[in-house]
């Protein structure tokens, strides 16, 4: 039977080993022994479907522009000061990293060991400079650290759920497919949704396939794309200086 998920070990290499201990997975010498392999390749690490004719997923930062993200940074907007944003299911981060360039404070939560493992690799390759803004990645639920009694405060919170429904999604589909291996079918939008608005102090941002239903009714603001929108729930909350509440556990410093 083949492994679900395992590392694949290198010779004179000790990041197979150790990465392999840090997210609790097998380590092997054959990828053919395992549905889906981290394998560190010349350019990073990658995630292999062996036996599949699937291209291996890896994230590199320095391959994304800024190309059809004008609808994004318009739903994502707050004027007249620098913004604190909160991205609730990161995934790949590739919308949090164009956000980070456009001078956002952001902070990227990924729930998922191993795509947490594809991004940090990423971040750590990375040669694109970040002066206009800042990129923090976390290893956490987003449930949990929205229900955290001492989050500071976020000016945006932005939401990309994957859709269970009948396949529509913003996603390539090869990202897609090893995304949905690795997570399995997630109905936690709304849920995020509800938690999200009452934390955001500025606005919540949702993306959608263009023809997706709404997570939930009463949306103040829609930006349509060619394949997917953004819709926006505008927060009443009024602005609260950062100084009176502590960080929650580190991470949102």
């Amino acid at each position: 039977m083949l492994l679900p998920v395992a590392v694949l070990a290198a010779a004179d290499d000790d990041r197979p080993a150790l990465l392999a201990a840090r997210l609790g997975l097998p380590l092997v010498d054959r990828q053919e022994t395992t549905r889906l392999a981290l394998v560190y390749g010349p350019t990073g690490l990658e995630l292999r479907a062996p036996g599949r004719r699937l291209t291996p997923l890896r994230v590199d930062f320095d391959q994304i522009g800024m190309h059809g993200g004008n609808e994004l940074l318009r739903a994502t907007r707050v004027k007249n000061r620098p913004a604190r944003l909160l991205d609730l299911t990161a995934g790949l981060a590739t919308d949090a990293w164009r956000l980070a360039r456009a001078g956002f404070d952001v902070i990227a939560c990924e729930r998922q060991p191993v795509i947490h493992a594809l991004v940090d690799d990423a971040l750590q390759r990375t040669q694109q400079q970040r002066s206009a803004g800042s990129f923090t990645l976390v290893h956490a639920d987003a449930r949990a650290l929205l229900g955290a009694a001492d989050i500071r405060p976020i000016d945006v919170i932005y939401l990309d759920p994957m859709f269970p429904g009948d396949g529509r999604t913003a996603l390539p589909k090869r990202e897609l497919q090893l995304l949905r291996e690795l997570t399995g079918s997630d109905d936690s939008g709304a849920e995020l949704l509800a938690l999200a608005r009452a934390r955001a102090r500025r606005r919540v941002v949702v993306k959608r396939p263009l023809r997706a239903p709404a997570l939930a009714p009463g949306a103040d603001l829609c930006f349509k794309g060619r394949a997917v929108r953004f819709d926006v729930y505008l927060s009443d909350a009024g602005p609260l200086p950062d100084e009176t509440v502590p960080a929650a556990a580190g991470l949102l410093r």
